[in-house]
């Protein structure tokens, strides 16, 4: 099964390359962050796309957050809602959640904590919580797997000159939360296949065609212990253009 994960810093800005990238690809599962549109904003082409289904799940405010998960219509999914079961997990459209013969796939938006003082603490709320429902999973013996936007830098590896970074992404109680997930027995899938840095996943519209290469790894698929054998494949997609992110791909053997 491939699943592929992507910020798309607007859908609608993105739409010809998310187009040509779903065509070429072809992944089972692909979740999408930071739509950025209602879904009666988006065009005929981005809500009907050929052979694959959609699900939305809008922020509540214009051209603000969202999320979304496009799925193969080969797929008979046992569940897919907008909808953990968490007050602050549910928020501003960030989480999604489908089921899969067992499986839960998990799509999250974590929120951005470089605008003030009160962005941050809701960031780390909602890190908190984030940590707290996904070890009540695990405890549970639950296989999951979570993909998106975690807004965070976990090692030095993770960014480029983290010597420098001072702002919020790369602060330590971010990183110490990104610690902790592994902790409780999530993988960080990339990192089964590469250890050495300079792999990012965002980098600022500055470099467009991210030829300096200063980026930061934002984006991550976890999956839990009982799942490491069947992770075939984890990588950056970084020549995929069309958004500040690039899409991040999972293969896992179901």
């Amino acid at each position: 099964m491939k699943i592929v994960s992507w910020n798309v810093n607007g859908l609608r800005s993105a739409e010809e390359q998310f187009l040509k990238f779903i065509e070429s690809e072809q992944p089972d599962l692909l979740l999408l962050q930071e739509v950025r549109a209602h879904p009666d904003q988006l065009s005929f082409f981005l809500k009907f796309v050929s052979h694959y289904k959609v699900e939305f799940n809008h922020s509540g405010r214009p051209g603000y957050g969202g999320t979304a998960v496009y799925y193969n219509e080969s797929l008979s999914l046992d569940k897919l809602t907008d909808s953990v079961g968490d007050k602050i997990l549910d928020s501003e459209g960030r989480s999604m959640l489908c089921e899969l013969n067992g499986l839960s796939f998990f799509n999250f938006y974590v929120p951005n904590g470089n605008s003030g003082a009160e962005r941050l603490n809701y960031k780390l709320s909602f890190y908190e919580a984030m940590r707290d429902y996904f070890k009540k999973q695990l405890e549970h013996n639950k296989p999951v797997i979570i993909g998106g936007d975690f807004n965070v830098a976990h090692t030095e590896l993770d960014l480029f000159a983290p010597e420098t970074s001072k702002n919020s992404g790369f602060l330590p109680e971010e990183r110490k939360w990104f610690s902790d997930l592994l902790g409780i027995g999530l993988i960080d899938t990339f990192r089964m296949f590469e250890r050495g840095g300079g792999h990012y996943t965002w980098w600022h519209l500055k470099d467009p065609k991210r030829e300096k290469n200063q980026g930061w790894r934002y984006d991550y698929f976890l999956v839990s212990e009982n799942l490491r054998e069947k992770v075939k494949r984890s990588e950056i997609l970084k020549n995929v253009f069309g958004s500040d992110h690039c899409p991040i791909l999972l293969e896992i053997e179901l």
